[in-house]
Protein backbone atom coordinates (compact mmCIF):
# COMPACT_ATOMS: atom_id res chain seq x y z
CA UNK A 1 0.00 0.00 0.00
CA UNK A 2 3.04 2.56 0.51
CA UNK A 3 4.28 2.03 -2.61
CA UNK A 4 1.24 2.52 -4.37
CA UNK A 5 0.75 5.61 -2.18
CA UNK A 6 4.11 6.46 -3.22
CA UNK A 7 3.52 6.52 -6.69
CA UNK A 8 0.32 8.15 -6.76
CA UNK A 9 2.20 11.15 -5.01
CA UNK A 10 5.33 10.94 -7.79
CA UNK A 11 2.59 11.57 -10.37
CA UNK A 12 0.64 14.53 -8.77
CA UNK A 13 4.10 15.88 -8.11
CA UNK A 14 4.92 16.06 -12.13
CA UNK A 15 1.44 16.53 -13.40
CA UNK A 16 1.61 20.02 -11.06
CA UNK A 17 5.07 20.64 -12.18
CA UNK A 18 4.46 20.40 -15.80
CA UNK A 19 1.36 22.98 -15.65
CA UNK A 20 3.74 25.48 -14.15
CA UNK A 21 6.13 25.46 -16.50
CA UNK A 22 3.57 25.57 -19.34
CA UNK A 23 1.99 28.33 -17.38
CA UNK A 24 5.09 30.16 -16.82
CA UNK A 25 6.24 29.45 -20.45
CA UNK A 26 6.84 32.47 -22.53
CA UNK A 27 7.10 32.51 -26.86
CA UNK A 28 8.54 35.19 -28.91
CA UNK A 29 7.38 35.01 -32.87
CA UNK A 30 9.01 37.21 -35.29
CA UNK A 31 5.78 38.78 -36.41
CA UNK A 32 5.19 40.25 -33.02
CA UNK A 33 8.22 42.37 -32.72
CA UNK A 34 7.25 45.92 -33.12
CA UNK A 35 9.47 49.55 -33.65
CA UNK A 36 9.31 52.13 -31.30
CA UNK A 37 10.99 55.43 -30.59
CA UNK A 38 11.87 57.66 -27.75
CA UNK A 39 14.00 60.11 -26.39
CA UNK A 40 16.50 59.82 -23.65
CA UNK A 41 16.70 62.90 -21.54
CA UNK A 42 18.49 64.70 -18.35
CA UNK A 43 16.09 64.52 -15.15
CA UNK A 44 17.51 67.67 -14.26
CA UNK A 45 18.38 69.70 -17.24
CA UNK A 46 15.89 68.36 -19.52
CA UNK A 47 19.17 68.10 -22.26
CA UNK A 48 19.40 64.79 -24.23
CA UNK A 49 21.63 62.10 -22.92
CA UNK A 50 23.82 60.95 -25.87
CA UNK A 51 25.38 58.10 -26.78
CA UNK A 52 24.05 55.83 -23.71
CA UNK A 53 23.07 52.28 -24.00
CA UNK A 54 19.79 51.33 -24.59
CA UNK A 55 19.77 47.12 -23.77
CA UNK A 56 17.07 44.79 -24.02
CA UNK A 57 18.38 42.06 -21.89
CA UNK A 58 15.94 39.06 -23.30
CA UNK A 59 18.11 39.33 -26.53
CA UNK A 60 21.39 40.36 -24.80
CA UNK A 61 21.39 43.37 -27.53
CA UNK A 62 20.12 46.90 -27.66
CA UNK A 63 21.31 50.09 -29.59
CA UNK A 64 22.51 53.49 -28.51
CA UNK A 65 21.19 56.76 -28.37
CA UNK A 66 22.38 59.37 -30.99
CA UNK A 67 24.04 63.12 -29.75
CA UNK A 68 20.95 64.51 -28.28
CA UNK A 69 19.01 61.44 -27.18
CA UNK A 70 16.52 59.78 -29.16
CA UNK A 71 17.00 56.14 -30.18
CA UNK A 72 14.78 53.47 -32.43
CA UNK A 73 15.03 49.89 -32.00
CA UNK A 74 12.77 46.56 -32.17
CA UNK A 75 11.40 44.90 -29.58
CA UNK A 76 8.12 42.67 -28.59
CA UNK A 77 5.22 44.19 -26.50
CA UNK A 78 6.32 42.17 -23.51
CA UNK A 79 10.12 43.44 -23.66
CA UNK A 80 11.63 45.74 -20.86
CA UNK A 81 14.30 47.80 -21.49
CA UNK A 82 17.42 49.17 -19.88
CA UNK A 83 19.01 52.50 -20.34
CA UNK A 84 22.61 53.32 -18.96
CA UNK A 85 24.83 56.11 -19.26
CA UNK A 86 27.86 57.10 -17.64
CA UNK A 87 26.84 59.41 -14.55
CA UNK A 88 23.61 58.37 -14.68
CA UNK A 89 21.41 55.98 -12.35
CA UNK A 90 20.78 52.69 -14.73
CA UNK A 91 16.90 52.76 -15.15
CA UNK A 92 14.39 49.65 -16.47
CA UNK A 93 11.35 50.64 -18.28
CA UNK A 94 8.61 48.23 -19.82
CA UNK A 95 7.95 48.49 -23.44
CA UNK A 96 4.05 48.59 -22.58
CA UNK A 97 4.96 52.55 -20.75
CA UNK A 98 6.82 53.45 -23.89
CA UNK A 99 4.11 52.23 -26.62
CA UNK A 100 1.57 54.34 -24.83
CA UNK A 101 3.12 57.77 -25.29
CA UNK A 102 0.63 59.98 -26.81
CA UNK A 103 2.74 61.32 -29.74
CA UNK A 104 4.26 57.72 -30.72
CA UNK A 105 8.07 59.00 -28.78
CA UNK A 106 8.40 58.28 -25.47
CA UNK A 107 10.78 60.85 -23.10
CA UNK A 108 12.20 58.70 -20.85
CA UNK A 109 14.18 60.34 -17.99
CA UNK A 110 17.65 59.88 -16.53
CA UNK A 111 18.23 60.44 -12.41
CA UNK A 112 21.79 61.72 -12.31
CA UNK A 113 24.41 60.78 -9.60
CA UNK A 114 25.23 62.83 -7.14
CA UNK A 115 29.10 62.79 -6.13
CA UNK A 116 30.68 64.44 -3.14
CA UNK A 117 33.74 65.67 -4.66
CA UNK A 118 36.91 66.11 -2.73
CA UNK A 119 38.37 69.23 -0.91
CA UNK A 120 40.95 71.08 -2.76
CA UNK A 121 43.79 72.46 -0.41
CA UNK A 122 46.02 75.33 -1.61
CA UNK A 123 49.04 75.43 -0.22
CA UNK A 124 52.61 77.34 -0.72
CA UNK A 125 55.57 76.34 -1.91
CA UNK A 126 58.05 76.82 1.18
CA UNK A 127 58.04 73.61 3.39
CA UNK A 128 56.18 73.60 6.45
CA UNK A 129 57.98 73.22 9.94
CA UNK A 130 57.04 70.80 12.37
CA UNK A 131 57.46 72.84 15.36
CA UNK A 132 56.28 70.16 17.59
CA UNK A 133 58.89 67.18 16.94
CA UNK A 134 55.74 64.98 16.85
CA UNK A 135 55.75 62.53 13.61
CA UNK A 136 53.32 63.80 10.98
CA UNK A 137 50.86 60.88 9.23
CA UNK A 138 50.84 60.57 5.61
CA UNK A 139 47.53 62.79 4.20
CA UNK A 140 44.44 60.50 3.50
CA UNK A 141 42.61 60.51 0.04
CA UNK A 142 39.55 59.98 0.93
CA UNK A 143 37.96 63.46 2.49
CA UNK A 144 36.68 63.77 6.04
CA UNK A 145 32.74 63.25 5.17
CA UNK A 146 33.78 59.80 3.64
CA UNK A 147 35.84 58.25 5.78
CA UNK A 148 34.37 55.44 7.80
CA UNK A 149 33.53 55.88 11.42
CA UNK A 150 34.90 52.50 12.52
CA UNK A 151 37.96 51.39 9.59
CA UNK A 152 39.97 52.89 7.30
CA UNK A 153 39.67 49.36 5.26
CA UNK A 154 37.20 46.51 4.57
CA UNK A 155 37.16 44.46 7.68
CA UNK A 156 38.53 41.11 8.05
CA UNK A 157 36.72 38.12 9.41
CA UNK A 158 38.00 38.19 13.01
CA UNK A 159 36.87 41.49 13.35
CA UNK A 160 34.12 39.83 13.86
CA UNK A 161 35.01 38.47 16.99
CA UNK A 162 37.28 41.08 18.68
CA UNK A 163 35.09 44.00 17.30
CA UNK A 164 31.54 42.66 16.97
CA UNK A 165 29.51 46.09 17.27
CA UNK A 166 31.94 47.89 15.15
CA UNK A 167 31.87 44.80 12.42
CA UNK A 168 28.13 44.44 12.09
CA UNK A 169 27.96 48.95 12.13
CA UNK A 170 30.43 48.68 9.48
CA UNK A 171 28.43 46.10 7.37
CA UNK A 172 24.69 47.34 8.30
CA UNK A 173 24.67 50.83 8.82
CA UNK A 174 23.31 52.98 6.05
CA UNK A 175 25.76 55.97 6.48
CA UNK A 176 28.20 53.75 5.67
CA UNK A 177 27.39 51.97 2.74
CA UNK A 178 26.28 55.17 1.47
CA UNK A 179 29.67 56.29 2.18
CA UNK A 180 31.40 53.63 0.34
CA UNK A 181 28.86 53.72 -2.82
CA UNK A 182 29.85 57.41 -3.20
CA UNK A 183 33.44 56.09 -3.12
CA UNK A 184 32.59 54.11 -5.66
CA UNK A 185 31.29 55.96 -7.88
CA UNK A 186 34.13 58.64 -7.64
CA UNK A 187 36.27 56.06 -8.64
CA UNK A 188 34.19 55.11 -11.23
CA UNK A 189 34.15 58.70 -12.82
CA UNK A 190 38.01 59.02 -12.25
CA UNK A 191 38.71 55.83 -13.94
CA UNK A 192 36.50 57.22 -17.05
CA UNK A 193 37.93 60.36 -17.30
CA UNK A 194 41.19 59.07 -17.48
CA UNK A 195 40.07 56.47 -20.29
CA UNK A 196 38.38 59.07 -22.15
CA UNK A 197 41.49 60.29 -23.06
CA UNK A 198 42.42 57.84 -25.45
CA UNK A 199 38.88 55.90 -25.90
CA UNK A 200 36.24 58.11 -27.49
CA UNK A 201 33.62 58.51 -30.08
CA UNK A 202 36.30 60.45 -31.99
CA UNK A 203 38.92 57.89 -31.76
CA UNK A 204 36.74 55.05 -32.81
CA UNK A 205 35.47 56.70 -35.90
CA UNK A 206 39.19 57.53 -37.14
CA UNK A 207 40.35 53.96 -36.32
CA UNK A 208 37.38 52.25 -37.76
CA UNK A 209 36.23 54.53 -40.79
CA UNK A 210 32.54 54.07 -39.72
CA UNK A 211 30.05 56.51 -39.54
CA UNK A 212 26.20 57.14 -38.94
CA UNK A 213 24.46 54.52 -37.44
CA UNK A 214 26.86 51.97 -37.96
CA UNK A 215 29.22 53.93 -35.98
CA UNK A 216 27.04 53.77 -33.18
CA UNK A 217 26.53 50.19 -33.45
CA UNK A 218 30.00 49.50 -33.22
CA UNK A 219 30.44 52.03 -30.82
CA UNK A 220 28.19 49.64 -28.46
CA UNK A 221 30.00 46.91 -29.61
CA UNK A 222 32.78 48.23 -28.46
CA UNK A 223 31.63 49.09 -25.00
CA UNK A 224 30.76 45.57 -24.26
CA UNK A 225 33.64 43.56 -25.54
CA UNK A 226 36.88 46.25 -25.12
CA UNK A 227 38.26 45.13 -21.95
CA UNK A 228 40.64 47.90 -21.51
CA UNK A 229 42.30 48.69 -18.27
CA UNK A 230 42.32 52.09 -16.77
CA UNK A 231 46.10 53.11 -17.74
CA UNK A 232 45.44 51.66 -20.93
CA UNK A 233 47.51 54.30 -23.53
CA UNK A 234 47.18 55.16 -27.06
CA UNK A 235 48.57 52.16 -28.77
CA UNK A 236 46.79 49.30 -26.39
CA UNK A 237 43.30 51.05 -27.68
CA UNK A 238 44.22 51.06 -30.96
CA UNK A 239 45.51 47.80 -30.63
CA UNK A 240 42.09 46.10 -29.17
CA UNK A 241 40.13 48.62 -31.63
CA UNK A 242 41.22 46.55 -34.58
CA UNK A 243 40.54 43.42 -32.66
CA UNK A 244 37.35 43.83 -31.87
CA UNK A 245 36.42 45.63 -35.34
CA UNK A 246 37.86 41.81 -36.67
CA UNK A 247 34.94 39.97 -34.27
CA UNK A 248 32.55 42.88 -35.04
CA UNK A 249 32.89 41.99 -38.82
CA UNK A 250 32.92 38.10 -38.23
CA UNK A 251 30.81 37.23 -35.24
CA UNK A 252 29.52 40.97 -34.06
CA UNK A 253 25.50 40.10 -34.86
CA UNK A 254 26.24 36.96 -32.87
CA UNK A 255 27.49 38.16 -30.04
CA UNK A 256 25.17 41.22 -29.69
Amino acid sequence: MAIKYFRIAVIILLFSTGIQIQAYCQLYFPEDMISIKGQLVDEVTKEGVGYASVLNMRIRGGTMTDAVGNFSIQVDPSDTLTFKSISYKDKRVPVSQIIAAANGIAVITLAPVRILLNQVDVQGAAPKVNMTGIPVGKPVGVSVELRSDYFASRPSTLTAIFRPFSYLSYHLSKSEKEKRTTLAAIRSERDWQILSLVYNKDVIQRISGFSGVMLEDFMLFCNAFNELPVNANSYDVEKRLRELMKEYTVDGPKKK
